[in-house]
């Protein structure tokens, strides 16, 4: 045992070249060193390579990539690319920043325990430490639910709880901030300095946002910029480093700053009282066999023009919410208005538009000009005009070539490509959930500019306080499957 838990050592990286995705190296003779003890929070724009970094620490990467690599990376003084990735489950573990790429059990208690089985742990010992690790991620009582069934902070503290149960000396955390919820959020940063100086653990957390719980713990920064690691010296430096990247927002201005500059989304915007209301009334929602969540609405309601922000911790029900007023689910009872009038699942369909936490969910073509171009065709317009638009969202959007595969795009990319989509469509409520996940503050401060300047009703899910104060008119807290109350902004 070295005290150099990890070493990063003249360490190069290049993906191959695919249809509309030219190569470039992502890391160009990479050196870092994490000792026993340490946490470091690595930040990072997006596609500046963070997963990727993420997963060859994991031996993931390189690989079936087929990428170019040069360097090494040693683990307590052994070269990580000697021994596969499932041969060093007990050094090193990870959160990956989708979950669902993660998880493969049907039941949170099997995924949890599924490390300690395949290295032939007692049932006994399992058993035991499952129950302290969902006690201190707060997801006791979930044993036997799927874990797709949970939301997108659920999944992640799930995996948290399986992280802390395989007990590795090296913690990869991607992302893993997003999506929880504020005090999820303030537990983890607090919990991870603690286990890394007190175990004597190594802790590398990725992320795309410098957050405002960053500056109450003293640990390491960096910023991955350029295929390099640029460490904070000094603090002022650092953060004006932060900011020419879009990674921090100090006020409501900033998010207007830089390559999207423009005015604030909300600026221009005010709540039309008469045109373009939904209303939920009397709303009941229980999902199938899921005991543990029900919905219960005494009434909601959002107006043209107007922003409203869901907040509440993870599990409240504000997907649910969304996802009826979308017409994604129907409630078991009560009824959704549009327009004064009752709304069928196939009126609200056509009316609202749902991006989902997970891009993925509504991503399918085989190419990013393909899937910009899917509602354009169904809008009757001619080739000439929807090429026209296609390159302006591309461009507003920061989108590769339209040749590009969605599915080799980053995490951010998808995100935006999730925007541009919706921008070229007509609807009368946008609905972004967790959108800003992965993003930066001025890429996701686009997506919520050019969707707004359609003068129609959004309703943005975030755990940000940042993200809620960008152009709300109001914040709806909730709570348990209720509305607790709200407050304007």
């Amino acid at each position: 045992m070295t005290d150099n838990l990890l070493e990063i050592r003249n360490y190069s990286f290049q993906f191959p070249s695919y249809p509309g995705l030219e190569s470039r190296p992502l890391f160009s003779s990479l050196d870092f060193t994490l000792k026993r003890g340490e946490l470091c929070i690595i930040l990072g724009a997006p596609e500046s390579g963070k997963t990727t970094l993420a997963r060859c620490l994991t031996a993931v990467y390189p690989g079936m990539t087929r990428a170019e690599v040069s360097g090494s990376i040693l683990l307590d003084g052994q070269a990580l690319q000697t021994r596969s990735a499932c041969d060093w489950i007990e050094t090193v573990g990870t959160v990956f920043q989708d979950p669902e790429e993660q998880i493969i059990t049907t039941r949170c208690d099997d995924e949890a325990a599924m490390v300690l089985e395949s290295i032939g742990r007692e049932a006994g010992d399992i058993r035991k430490k499952r129950a302290c690790a969902f006690s201190r991620f707060s997801i006791e009582g979930k044993e036997e639910r799927d874990p797709l069934s949970l939301s997108g902070g659920e999944k992640k503290r799930l995996l948290l709880a399986a992280l802390e149960m395989q007990n590795p000396d090296l913690w990869i955390l991607d992302e893993t901030l997003d999506e929880l919820d504020r005090e999820g959020q303030e537990f983890l940063l607090t919990y991870l300095v603690s286990l890394a100086a007190e175990q004597q653990k190594g802790v590398i957390l990725f992320a795309s946002k410098y957050r405002d719980i960053f500056d109450s713990v003293r640990v390491r920064k960096a910023l991955l910029r350029e295929g390099h690691l640029h460490e904070e010296e000094d603090a002022g430096t650092f953060r004006d480093l932060l900011a020419g990247e879009g990674l921090i927002h100090t006020d409501r201005e900033t998010l207007s700053s830089g390559k999207y500059a423009g005015e604030h989304p909300g600026d221009n915007t005010e709540p039309n009282d008469q045109v373009g209301v939904y209303e939920l009334r009397d709303i009941s929602f229980s999902y199938p066999g899921k005991g543990d969540f029900s919905l219960h609405l005494d009434s909601f309601s959002i107006k043209e023009g107007e922003i409203v922000v869901l907040a509440g911790p993870n599990g409240c029900g504000k997907s649910t919410l969304a996802r009826i007023l979308c017409g994604l689910l129907t409630p078991d009872k009560g009824e959704v208005l549009l327009k004064g009038s009752p709304a069928v699942k196939e009126e609200l369909n056509r009316n609202g538009a749902y991006l989902f936490q997970n891009p993925d969910y509504q991503l399918f073509l085989p190419t990013v000009e393909e899937e910009l171009a899917l509602g354009l065709k169904h809008r009757g317009l001619k080739k000439s005009e929807q090429k026209g638009r296609i390159a302006d969202a591309m461009d507003l959007f920061n989108l590769p070539s339209g040749e590009a595969p969605p599915a080799l795009l980053s995490f951010g990319a998808r995100k935006r490509l999730q925007g541009a989509i919706y921008y070229l469509l007509e609807k009368n409520l946008y609905i972004l959930d967790e959108a800003d996940s992965g993003l930066s503050f001025s890429d996701y401060g686009c997506i919520v500019r050019e969707l707004m300047r359609k003068g129609t009703a959004m309703i943005i899910i975030s755990h940000d306080p940042k993200v809620q104060q960008m152009a709300a008119h109001r914040v709806v807290e909730m709570k348990n499957g209720r509305i607790i109350g709200e407050k304007r902004l």
